[in-house]
């Protein structure tokens, strides 16, 4: 086994972990509340690996919650942990905080576990987006030509140019921090190449012979572009997707750290990292590094995945 082949099963395994355990990530989690968002100041900015035991008090506890809506949507309970109990029978519970405590004394492991939801979550809507905007003008631009190709063109040269972060400034300022405009700030700044790949496909395809036998036998333009086209220039556009999937995140985490990501208490990698990158210089380091290092792990697994689907169905390659 090659090392190109071990570096795709990593990347693969990684990806899969987070894709398959997101939908319900609080139940890896070791605080379980809505966003992990328990503070507990007296155990802030405790090192990676601690294990501290305190009392849990309620202060509201829901018993009406089913596990499978605590697994997918976080606790709805509300306690805090003290060295005191209100509680003279109830016994101390023991923590492990895997990744140490913040300064505000929240577990970083449970909120890089949310984190991770919230950042695939705005990677999948953007890539989404930015793959139908990208098929859909890409595949016009190239099949009818004329005018429309210019005009499809004169916008995609427009968007290409334009900074990608000022450009997602500026989806931010006019509709706001929140979901939606997030993953269509960064689907703006995608799409383009998303079209000029697919424009240069369609171009290529609509001169063989088999589009030119189906314009011949009365085919629709819908028909021949959607059902014969498109499903043979696949290929190349999952292997662009991959690419933005990595884009996507880079631009989540670069967004939130500037502080134009989602707003708290909503972790997201970009802002958990934004919190935690202050103590590199503060004498807790590892607190800076360890969500940089699932920041480099998710955007080097994308790029890992695309590189080797490239090399797998590039033909030139199997020579």
């Amino acid at each position: 086994m090659n090392f190109g082949k071990i570096q795709f099963i990593f990347a693969l395994c990684f990806l899969a972990i987070c894709f398959i355990t997101s939908p319900i990530s609080y139940f890896f989690c070791v605080d379980d509340t809505k966003y992990a968002n328990t503070q507990t100041t007296q155990i802030a900015l405790i090192s990676p690996g601690s294990t501290v035991c305190m009392y849990k008090n309620y202060i509201r506890k829901d018993e009406s919650q089913t596990n499978i809506q605590k697994y997918v949507f976080g606790s709805d309970e509300v306690y805090n942990f003290s060295s005191t109990s209100i509680d003279s029978t109830a016994k101390p519970v023991c923590r492990t905080y895997i990744f140490g405590t913040d300064k505000y004394g929240r577990d970083v492991y449970s909120r890089i576990v949310i984190g991770i939801r919230y950042t695939l979550i705005l990677a999948l809507c953007s890539v989404i987006t930015a793959l139908i905007i990208g098929i859909i003008l890409g595949a016009l631009a190239g099949y009818f030509g004329g005018i429309i190709d210019h005009i499809i063109n004169l916008l995609i040269n427009v968007f290409w140019t334009l900074p990608t972060i000022l450009l997602a400034f500026a989806v931010l300022f006019a509709f706001g921090r929140n979901m939606s405009s997030i993953f269509i700030a960064i689907a703006c700044t995608m799409w383009s190449d998303i079209a000029r790949l697919v424009r240069g496909q369609v171009l290529y395809y609509k001169e063989m012979n088999f589009i030119k036998n189906g314009i011949s036998m009365g085919y629709s333009h819908t028909r021949i572009l959607f059902l014969h086209i498109i499903p043979n220039i696949l290929n190349p556009i999952w292997i662009s997707c991959a690419a933005n999937f990595a884009l996507a995140v880079l631009l989540e985490s670069g967004l939130s750290f500037l502080g134009l990501g989602l707003s708290a208490p909503i972790p997201t990698l970009g802002n958990i990292l934004q919190e935690q990158y202050p103590y590199a210089i503060a004498g807790k380091a590892l607190l800076a590094i360890i969500p940089s290092i699932i920041v480099v792990l998710l955007i080097l697994s994308f790029q890992i995945l695309t590189n080797y689907l490239r090399d797998k169905w590039d033909v030139r390659m199997q020579i």
